[in-house]
């Protein structure tokens, strides 16, 4: 009985809280904390949509509270179109919030169903998290993950959402000639922040420009600090910036900083070589600027940055620095900008003879770059945009076209103008990294020990923790081949599902573990399939990293216990061909200790890597005569021996089935010319693409706009040289005939179709549907008077509208 009052306070006091938090909640205008993308566009529901789903339709913002944390974000919902079937093109948008460390306005555009008066779509992000919205008294109602509350009530005027606080954007490139507004010294002196990025070109020389009055030897030290962050011009949260220490010198115009691997933990910097000069209003002192790239000690995200400042013998000011470019999953498309506490200590450099004499070196091995002008027309104006494709260029960091030795450069692009440093510009590629290093490693190996080393098992180097015999046959072809016939998410062959396992649950929880053994331990511990190894392609980056440790474990049993896997890729293989310095990302092991490559993604090539390593494939594993990779295992990926080789992955293209092989993705092709070939390549999450044609050219794009079409590549570099000698037939079969606008329509309206695990349903309206993997989208398409079908998705390809031909 005596608890009864306290109980009844206890009450009453949380109904006070929560009803303090409403009213602050109610007292924000979400509308000035979130964006909208401009194209943004309501269609009132026709006659022919539900009542309960069309009303729906408009826009909605509010507050996210909870129970325990009150008010936490703003978030704003736009219902664009309700279609007859359900289905909703919906934006959703959220604003910055501290609380939740959610760093800064976002929005995205997603494709819904409405089903018994309720919304439900999942966010694009990497876990899907569903969200979903319903009608109560106040208006709409939305839960996430079935935590907080979005009280959503009606916008009756889109115009009025818009984000309140605004970063300045000065995209205005200065005029050589010109005197320096931007960066001046006075900045640089006050170690001003700025108030948004600038022109990349405000980073170089401006105006008359000297050598530098001084020089530097020892030691930068940069503390930990802040940035300020910006998408879409929408201000967002300071972000940490992490602390790191270099030797650097100057040589001749060049900043060199001594160390060029990983720096910092958990965020880490890659730094790169910059210039120094001197112009008139520097108050007599020196200037410098490098570029470096952001990432996560675990990822392979690169943020690519830029940073400057002024220096005399004895002292430098602080960095002003921004970051406008990157490639990232899902396209982050962040800005951000800001001053880093810098401190220097003049002084003795370790082995400084010898880095001034490898940096010559370096110099002097560059390979060649051309302008992409200097191609023919017909390649830079391939047909289905040619190198780039459909990729929107501020999408594009780099792309180009490696023929025999000779790298032509599209260019490096940013949102704020060409990147400065576009050579030394490095690029997270994310899977190519299975190829560029996984496969390159296991060549080596090849070369050295024998081509019989891809047929050594798994299991007679690791201690196997598994608890069934799945790995007993594994070998280490089968783990480059993806075809271990382990997993768990899709025991069926046929159709084949060949992501089944990959960026899900369980692949994330072993990606958060930091040490070899932690990660094995979890690559262990999945299920197998019915089938045995090298029966069925199933993509699984955990099955690299097994690889990779089998691989560390192979080479320290046949050259001793302090050989390293990558340590011996790079002095064996990328040094001799000019790759003096390869950032890798590894596991993080106690005490220091080397960790193992992460061979599955973590790399960070510059496009001068990237030529180097294509003229390497290509010439056959041989460098200046001297055999490096075996030879025989190139021609088998490249599939240069057979086009049958590897496992079908499943897709189903014009020209036959494409095909998965030692790390290569294939493309069955027919050529201008007539003849078939089974083109590879190698891919990477966001839209990372390098495609090795049979010509000898080599073609490659860095992206991040989810784009993996790799159709244009192929006729970039197809245009520059025949890709096969064709055959002449003894009776040429007439070409097929593509179907009119009428024999078209009357085939494909009403139907439904199912090509590679998408369902696709095509209705009257102008409406066609998709299904793939459990996920869903909406578009439009049309037929155009020539018999083209042209279809634009709501989320899918980026809301592209492409047109085809049909047979």
């Amino acid at each position: 009985m005596a608890g009864r009052p306290l109980a009844r306070i206890v009450v009453v006091t949380a109904l006070l809280v929560l009803a303090i938090s409403e009213r602050v909640a109610h007292a924000r205008d979400c509308r000035e904390e979130t964006s909208l993308p401009a194209d943004v566009k309501l269609v009132a529901p026709g006659p022919d949509v539900p009542p309960e789903a069309a009303r729906f339709a408009g826009a909605w913002s509010g507050p996210w509270t909870g129970i325990r944390t009150g008010d936490r974000s703003c978030g704003t919902l736009v219902v664009e179109e309700v279609l007859p079937s359900g289905h909703a093109r919906v934006i959703y948008s959220r604003g910055a919030w501290e609380p939740l460390k959610i760093a800064f306005p976002r929005y995205w555009r997603v494709t819904g169903h409405i089903f018994a008066g309720v919304l439900e779509f999942a966010l694009p992000t990497f876990d899907r998290p569903p969200m979903v919205y319903q009608f109560t008294d106040a208006g709409l109602s939305g839960t996430f993950r079935g935590d907080g509350t979005h009280k959503a009530k009606r916008v009756a005027d889109i115009a009025t959402i818009a984000c309140r606080a605004r970063a300045t954007r000065d995209v205005t490139a200065p005029s050589p000639s010109s005197v320096r507004d931007r960066l001046t010294a006075a900045e640089l002196l006050a170690s001003s922040p700025g108030a948004g990025p600038v022109h990349n070109d405000h980073f170089m020389p401006i105006g008359p420009v000297l050598p530098a009055r001084h020089t530097l030897r020892g030691r930068l030290t940069v503390s930990a600090g802040t940035m300020a962050s910006a998408r879409d011009g929408c201000l967002g949260l300071s972000v940490p910036t992490p602390a790191f220490t270099t030797d650097l010198v100057t040589h001749g115009e060049h900043l060199v900083p001594v160390a060029r691997g990983i720096l910092g933990s958990p965020a880490t910097i890659i730094l790169s070589p910059g210039r120094v000069w001197s112009e008139p209003g520097d108050h007599g002192m020196s200037r410098a600027s490098f570029p470096f790239v952001l990432s996560h000690e675990q990822g392979n995200a690169a943020y690519n940055g830029t940073a400057t400042f002024l220096f005399d013998d004895t002292r430098v000011t602080d960095l002003r620095f921004q970051i406008v470019q990157e490639t990232a999953p899902k396209g982050d498309l962040t800005d951000y900008w800001g001053a880093m506490p810098a401190a220097y200590t003049a002084g003795a450099v370790a082995d400084e003879a010898v880095v001034r004499a490898r940096f010559d070196e370096e110099i002097r091995r560059h390979v060649p770059i051309r302008p992409w002008s200097a191609l023919p027309a017909a390649v830079r104006d391939a047909g289905l945009g040619g190198v780039d494709g459909e990729v929107p260029t501020e999408s594009v960091s780099a792309s180009g076209l490696v023929v025999d030795g000779v790298l032509y450069l599209r260019g490096c692009n940013t949102r704020y103008g060409p990147f400065p440093y576009c050579r030394d510009m490095r690029h997270g590629v994310f899977s190519v990294t299975k190829s560029l290093a996984g496969a390159v490693s296991l060549l080596r190996l090849a070369q050295k020990y024998g081509d019989t080393v891809l047929d050594a098992k798994v299991a007679d180097y690791l201690t196997v923790t598994a608890r069934h015999d799945g790995w007993a046959k594994v070998t280490f072809r089968d783990a480059l081949n993806m075809a271990t016939g382990i997993g768990e998410s899709s025991p069926q062959r046929e159709p084949n599902d060949p992501h089944a396992d990959e960026m899900k649950p369980r692949q994330f929880a072993w990606a958060r573990k930091r040490s070899a053994k932690e990660r094995l331990d979890a690559a262990f511990d999945y299920p197998k399939y019915p089938w045995g190894p090298g029966e069925v392609f199933r993509y699984n980056s955990v099955h690299t990293h097994v690889l990779a440790a089998a691989m560390d474990a192979y080479l320290k049993r046949r050259e001793g216990p302090n050989a390293h896997l990558w340590d011996m890729v790079v002095r064996e293989v990328f040094e001799p061909i000019g790759i003096l310095h390869a950032p890798k990302v590894h596991t993080l092991e106690r005490g220091g200790r080397h960790g193992i490559p992460l061979l599955g993604y973590g790399f960070y090539p510059t496009v001068d890597d990237v030529a180097k390593l294509a003229t390497l494939l290509q010439s056959g594993g041989r460098h200046e005569g001297r055999p490096i990779l075996s030879a025989a295992k190139i021609a088998d990926a490249l599939y240069r021996t057979s086009p049958d080789g590897g496992l079908p992955i499943g897709w189903k293209y014009r020209a036959g089935a494409a095909r998965y092989h030692l790390s290569f993705w294939s493309v069955p092709y027919r050529t201008s010319a007539g003849c078939f070939v089974q083109v590879p390549y190698m891919a990477g999450l966001g839209g990372n693409h390098v495609v090795v044609l049979s010509n000898g050219v080599t073609v490659f794009r860095f992206a991040d706009a989810e784009s993996y079409d790799v159709e244009g590549m192929i006729l970039a570099g197809e245009a520059l040289r025949p890709l096969c000698t064709p055959v002449v037939a003894a009776v040429t079969a007439p070409p097929p005939a593509p179907l009119s606008a009428r024999e078209l329509r009357a085939e494909l309206v009403g139907r439904t179709f199912e090509a590679n695990r998408l369902h696709l349903t095509i209705d009257g309206r102008g409406v066609v549907i998709g299904e793939s993997g459990g996920q869903y989208d909406v578009g439009r398409w049309h037929i155009t008077d020539d018999g083209q079908y042209c279809r634009a998705w709501n989320v899918w390809d980026r809301a592209r509208t492409r047109c085809y031909r049909v047979y």
